[in-house]
């Protein structure tokens, strides 16, 4: 599928507990904030909209100026410790009625090393609205993936941190090269690049 017909969704609004007192996303990493690797490898992409889930703006200023500067909707998870899924809620129910959009790729902002080619690679395997398509380390599924606008009102009944696992693997599994798909979670995963 195109990435005109996609709404790209940034997924940015965890309260970074594993991390300690600072905040992932901001953390130094090779020279820039983790989630600046995730904003530029997505803005190499055309998506047809641009959509940020993060949390209110006095608990993290820098990165809402970084969303607004790549031309994200912003939208507020002020209860971002109902897990993964209410974050997930907000971006469909601000997708919904932009029906050129075809579905949506959920990105996650702790996810820094994903290269763009393979946000790429799920974005073509993805065939229509029923598609849904997910990255896999030969293991288990996960994002960054592509959920076709079929599988929405499904979405809309998510609870808690699981977020849209049980759906995901049941999708087409494209395989990431390496350790791509490392989350950053503690302070230690930052030293592991």
């Amino acid at each position: 599928m195109r990435t005109e017909q996609i709404a790209a969704v940034l997924l940015a609004a965890g309260t970074s507990s594993r991390f300690g007192e600072d905040d992932k996303l901001i953390a130094d990493l090779n020279g820039k904030p983790v989630i600046a690797h995730t904003l530029e490898a997505v803005a190499s992409l055309a998506f047809g909209e641009l959509v940020a889930v993060t949390r209110p703006i006095a608990d993290a200023p820098d990165i809402h100026r970084r969303l607004e500067r790549r031309g994200y909707s912003i939208l507020v998870n002020d209860r971002p410790e109902e897990g993964l899924a209410s974050s997930i809620v907000r971006a469909v129910l601000h997708v919904m009625p932009i029906k050129r959009c075809k579905g949506i790729l959920i990105c996650l902002g702790d996810m820094p090393f994903v290269p763009q080619s393979h946000y790429n690679r799920i974005c073509l395997a993805a065939e229509d609205v029923r598609s849904v398509v997910a990255s896999t380390d030969g293991f288990s599924s996960s994002p960054p993936a592509f959920i076709g606008r079929k599988h929405f009102p499904e979405l809309l009944t998510l609870r808690g941190d699981q977020g849209a696992r049980a759906l995901l693997s049941r999708g087409v599994q494209v395989e990431a090269m390496g350790s791509s798909l490392i989350d950053i979670d503690t302070p230690e995963d930052l030293a592991r690049d």
